[in-house]
């Protein structure tokens, strides 16, 4: 069965309907239950503007056509990320550092954390941290099912930068659907909200105080996870901007400083807080941080305010720098043979799952880029089936398609990408496939008729564990992103 969008108010899991096949006032009034149950799990105020409305009809999915399909990607993408990390600075043969590099304070700083003596830091296996994977859907033929096709998930890139984004939307979005009756009809949502958030919050020591560190993303579901931690464990995370970050000299402290900020002197604490005055300044000790920043904002900080960072923060740095990295999904594509026979951490199943998993992705500096250069130049119409994608980017941004450039344009974006290095402040691109993404009939918000629009979907992890399916995003433009419009949907079967 192919993903569908039912409206579920009046469906029963022997009996759906499609919102085009029920009147408005019942779709009115399935969106508005949703809605409201969105605002008894969290009040309007912490909604990032116009997000609790942004939401629309469920989509119905089946467990053998794509929840066990996405499932069984996560798990040799899982398996195949942390035996590359581990391997990243040791593994000469591989020699990750020259085909993958990083800007050079990033890589002084994985080095340093590589090179700590045993215990200072977990292993890359225990922080994984929170995933959000987005995959795509292409019809490819499959003579087995009705119709000779099937709808294949690829993975296009994986959201590390800024952990929460998305799991709160979709937890509450999935008890909404819950709160509409989907039990009772016979469904089962596609994720589960105590199960998402109860396992976020395992992320944090609820015995110490917790520090939210942003500067210029103004935040999406950070905002929902500060009130659900101060509800949940009584935590009340303090947000904090790179400039109140203070190293102050401490003999006790592996470092010989431990790492502090500036807060305000009428400002609350609990009695886990520890809270000082030094130099005119009211500090507080800071035992564990998230970190909600552009890479072009760790770059402006101290290397060792970086360390202090790196050795309390999530995501884990080697998830930010490596794994949130667009090149990741080329690197794991070119070493797929190697994880099957060298390294044995993969079967010869799972790496295929993969292969066809993975959108197509050609990193810079590699011979697969170099060799479509070449066969542009031959044929220049091939540009019309790859896009460029800037590597560290997200929400859709710099998203260049080769059907919308010219051919020099196009040959002169690869020639930059005939380098593997990076530079600050220039884009590095990767190249991938354009996915031709499969068409559905979705109503979009509290839109009055469907509309032909792609959906991109999303997965969740935490810690290396699959909790289900994310949002979808819809949008009849090419690029699908909340924040141009699109609406956001919850999944159940």
């Amino acid at each position: 069965m192919r993903v569908q969008q039912i409206c579920l108010g009046v469906s029963t899991h022997k009996q759906l309907s499609s919102p085009a096949e029920v009147n408005p006032s019942d779709r009115k009034k399935d969106r508005e239950r949703c809605t409201a149950s969105l605002l008894r799990s969290c009040p309007a105020s912490v909604w990032p503007e116009g997000s609790a409305t942004a939401h629309s009809h469920p989509m119905l999915v089946t467990v053998e056509d794509h929840i066990d399909h996405i499932s069984a990607i996560h798990e040799a993408l899982r398996a195949a990320i942390v035996n590359i990390v581990n391997r990243w600075w040791s593994d000469t043969k591989a020699n990750f550092p020259a085909r993958m590099p990083i800007e050079p304070y990033e890589e002084s700083l994985l080095r340093w954390m590589e090179a700590l003596p045993a215990g200072t830091t977990r292993p890359f296996d225990e922080c994984l941290g929170s995933w959000r994977p987005d995959f795509l859907i292409e019809d490819v033929v499959d003579a087995s099912k009705p119709g000779g096709t099937r709808e294949q998930f690829r993975i296009c890139e994986i959201n590390a930068r800024f952990c929460w984004n998305g799991f709160f939307h979709g937890a509450y979005g999935q008890r909404a659907l819950d709160d509409l009756g989907a039990r009772e009809k016979g469904f089962r949502g596609a994720a589960d909200c105590e199960e998402t958030i109860n396992e976020l919050l395992t992320l944090v020591d609820t015995s110490k105080p917790l520090h939210l560190l942003k500067g210029e993303e103004h935040g999406i579901d950070i905002w929902l996870l500060a009130w659900a931690a101060e509800q949940r464990t009584g935590i009340r995370p303090r947000f904090i901007t790179p400039e109140d970050l203070r190293l102050v000299p401490c003999d006790k402290a592996p470092l010989g400083q431990k790492l502090c900020c500036v807060i305000p002197s009428d400002a609350i604490t609990s009695p886990e807080s520890t809270v000082f005055e030094l130099e005119g300044e009211r500090l507080e000790d800071v035992h564990q941080v998230n970190l909600e920043l552009h890479q072009r904002e760790l770059r402006a900080m101290p290397i060792k305010v970086l360390r202090h960072l790196s050795l309390r923060c999530f995501n884990d740095l080697r998830v930010i720098l490596l794994v949130h990295d667009k090149r990741m999904l080329g690197i794991i594509l070119q070493e797929l043979d190697a994880l099957v026979h060298r390294h044995g951490v993969l079967t010869p199943k799972q790496a295929e799952i993969l292969r066809e998993g993975i959108s197509t992705t050609f990193i810079p500096g590699s011979s697969e880029i170099s060799q479509l250069k070449k066969d542009c130049h031959h044929n220049p119409n091939l540009k019309d089936n790859f896009i460029l994608k800037p590597i560290r980017s997200g929400k859709g941004a710099g998203i260049l398609f080769g059907d919308e450039l010219s051919p020099e344009d196009w040959q002169t974006k690869l020639e930059s990408c005939q380098q593997a290095t990076i530079f600050p402040g220039q884009i590095s691109y990767i190249v991938q496939r354009k996915i031709p993404q499969a068409i559905y009939d979705v109503y979009s918000r509290d839109s009055e008729e469907s509309r032909k629009m792609h959906l991109v979907g999303t997965y969740h992890v935490v810690n290396g564990r699959y909790l289900g399916l994310g949002t979808w995003r819809s949008s009849p433009a090419r690029i699908c992103a909340i924040s141009r419009g699109g609406s956001w949907i919850c999944s159940i079967y």
